[in-house]
């Protein structure tokens, strides 16, 4: 693999990294700026609301120019963003500057996907596609808590300082190391037909589907571990770091998937296992005399990897068909593909929630399976088609 996709996923940890920085030390930051630790995670949602609706527009305004150029530009302005906001007074300025480090940074993801897909031969482009995502994935077992760990030792405000330094450091890495990306298209609203391809919209809907499966229990696994083995405190958070584990190991097979196999078949064989591995999340809380013991932990430890692995999976393999189901337009498809992610995210963290209040914890394993049955429904009518043309797209048989 060429060391550039490396620094393209130095490129993603940077954003990945300033996306939730601020969220270990969140009861610090409330009390200091006077709201309420619940107000205060309003932060982190304006930016996720933020990249999920603009990404798309974003990346189509600025389709036309240079990618190389426009991702260290991104990088710098998501450095400059961090570290102002580091100075900021209030809490309506602090929202204020993370919508605006969304704008800025939403830019990134997919400018280094298009880059990344265009530096390698088709049959590696699942494997590149898979460690720029593995950028995200470092930042939040390796970034984070490092930004956490900066803001123990000189105040909460230093996360955001930590975070800025973090982009400017990639940035002269991408300026050096990154061939120049010529940008593809004049931005226009026209750019959007690719839409209409049947190998995007399918994959759109498996992507938002996947994510409003899996979150329901992701949003809510630190309680969700206490309920069924009874961790707290550190060994709590030991066992929320094997969701880092699974999606590294999702990333790397979904990568050599994606290059080793038709797009039909893998979305197949994924949303089949996805069904079982996240009914399992409801199967152990049928053994009550076992809940809240340590016999526990390896069953729910082996649940959380194998679905965090499958999750994760499935984004190469998506974005592979993405990028070529029309590659001039690969930058924009990746970043429609940003938008259902964060819009499963907060869809299923929703539903977990109704859920939970409801039914309680027993009954997400259940629910977070039967939406995984819809994605594998249309995994299974989906029929690729030969490749044709198609008004102004090339349909290719991803």
């Amino acid at each position: 693999m060429p060391s550039t996709i490396y620094i393209l996923a130095l490129a993603t940890f940077a954003v990945g990294t300033q996306s939730y920085v601020f969220t270990g030390l969140l009861s610090e930051l409330a009390r200091d700026l006077g709201v309420s630790v619940g107000v205060a995670g309003q932060l982190a949602t304006a930016f996720a609301i933020t990249s999920g609706m603009a990404a798309p527009f974003v990346v189509n305004f600025f389709s036309r120019y240079e990618r190389r150029r426009l991702l260290v530009s991104a990088l710098f302005l998501v450095g400059l963003i961090n570290l102002g906001t580091a100075f900021l007074s209030s809490f309506n300025l602090f929202i204020a500057a993370r919508i605006l480090a969304a704008l800025c940074a939403i830019l990134v993801i997919p400018t280094a996907g298009a880059i990344a897909a265009s530096l390698v031969p088709k049959n590696k482009q699942g494997q590149a596609l898979g460690l720029i995502l593995s950028g995200l994935t470092l930042a939040l077992i390796l970034g984070v808590p490092l930004g956490t760990v900066m803001g123990d030792l000189f105040g909460w405000r230093a996360t955001f300082v930590f975070a800025g330094i973090v982009a400017l450091m990639a940035m002269p890495f991408v300026a050096k190391l990154v061939p120049i990306s010529p940008g593809t298209a004049e931005a226009s609203f026209s750019n959007f037909k690719v839409i209409k391809l049947p190998v995007v919209k399918v994959s759109l809907v498996l992507s938002i589907i996947s994510f409003i499966a899996a979150y329901p229990i992701f949003a809510f696994i630190g309680p969700f571990i206490e309920e069924v083995t009874g961790l707290e405190g550190a060994y709590l958070g030991a066992m929320q770091a094997t969701i880092g584990v699974g999606s590294i190991i999702g990333l790397v097979l979904g990568g050599k998937m994606a290059d080793g196999r038709p797009f039909t078949q893998n979305i197949k064989i994924l949303f089949g296992a996805f069904i079982g591995i996240q009914v399992l999340f409801s199967v152990w809380f049928l053994f009550p005399e076992l809940l809240g013991t340590s016999q526990m932990i390896a069953p729910m430890a082996l649940s959380i990897i194998g679905s965090s692995a499958i999750l994760f999976a499935t984004g190469p393999v998506i974005e592979k068909a993405l990028v070529n189901a029309d590659p001039p337009q690969a930058a924009l498809t990746l970043a429609m593909n940003t938008s259902m992610i964060y819009t499963g995210q907060g869809i299923g963290a929703a539903l977990g929630g109704v859920v939970i209040a409801r039914q309680g914890y027993e009954a997400v394993g259940g629910v977070s399976a039967m939406i995984a049955v819809v994605a594998f429904a249309i995994a299974l009518m989906f029929k690729a088609k030969p490749k044709r043309q198609v008004k102004d797209h090339k349909l290719a048989t991803p």
